[in-house]
């Protein structure tokens, strides 16, 4: 219906604009969800036996319904706008928080690598560390020596002190960015009444006999004299001739 119906705006005219609406995300989706379900739904009817992994995977797609919820894609867009606004700052954190994590993870690679087989390559102690700086904590990998304890106690307080400020960062952003569009749609709601206040005050100082305005529209309120009928041209002409005479 969308497709069809897609044909009344000049750019989705014709089989190549039809094309193009159907290259949108959404437009995507929505066929992906629509072929899914049609096929689960076929063999279903049909009765034949399907490999379960396949058909799991097929009802996969349906799940995407839940993407159209936002049509317009107006949370992606405020989540986008707040990312870049404060990209400066998330750039900033990441970066040192990248060079606190392959740091970390180097030292205790040093500290664990002869008595700790969790600890045989950097590999293992690059995931310890991620794991830790994030705070969670699965506990697969646990450092065993005294300094191995020691920097591992300086990488949970790091990620509790530092990898939250992204967190922070965008929940800021976030609430200023909500402050801005109630602002934005305050000013709309009186945009039109301070209009057609402005518009009423300029038309009385227009209209005031005293006023040294130059409106356009002013010069049709005042009196033009009337024509004179044919009995005054009439009477004009004869007393020009006797002032002649």
């Amino acid at each position: 219906e969308r497709l069809w119906s897609s044909g009344c705006r000049s750019r989705y005219q014709g089989l190549i604009g039809r094309l193009k609406f159907l290259r949108r995300p959404f437009c995507i989706i929505d066929v992906s969800t629509i072929s899914a379900s049609i096929v689960v739904m076929s063999m279903r009817s049909s009765g034949q036996v399907f490999a379960a992994s396949a058909l799991r995977g097929l009802r996969f797609f349906q799940i995407l319904r839940m993407v159209r919820m936002d049509r317009r894609g107006g949370t992606w867009k405020l989540l986008g706008s707040v990312v870049y606004a404060h990209r400066q700052e998330l750039i900033t954190t990441l970066y040192i928080g990248f060079l606190g994590l392959i740091f970390a993870s180097f030292l205790v690679y040093l500290a664990e690598k002869d008595t700790n087989a969790k600890f045989s390559n950097f590999a293992d102690a690059l995931w310890w560390g991620v794991i830790t700086l994030c705070t969670v904590g699965y506990g697969d990998a646990v450092p065993e020596t005294w300094q191995g304890k020691v920097i591992a106690s300086f990488c949970a307080l790091l990620g509790i002190s530092f990898f939250a400020l992204p967190a922070g960062i965008l929940g800021s952003g976030f609430a200023l960015k909500v402050q801005q569009q109630q602002r934005q749609k305050h000013m709309i709601r009186r945009r039109q009444p301070a209009a057609t206040l402005i518009q009423s005050l300029w038309r009385c100082y227009a209209a005031d006999e005293h006023s040294m305005s130059v409106a356009t529209w002013k010069i049709h309120q005042v009196p033009l004299p009337s024509p004179p009928s044919s009995r005054e041209r009439w009477n004009r002409t004869s007393s020009n001739q006797t002032e002649f005479a």
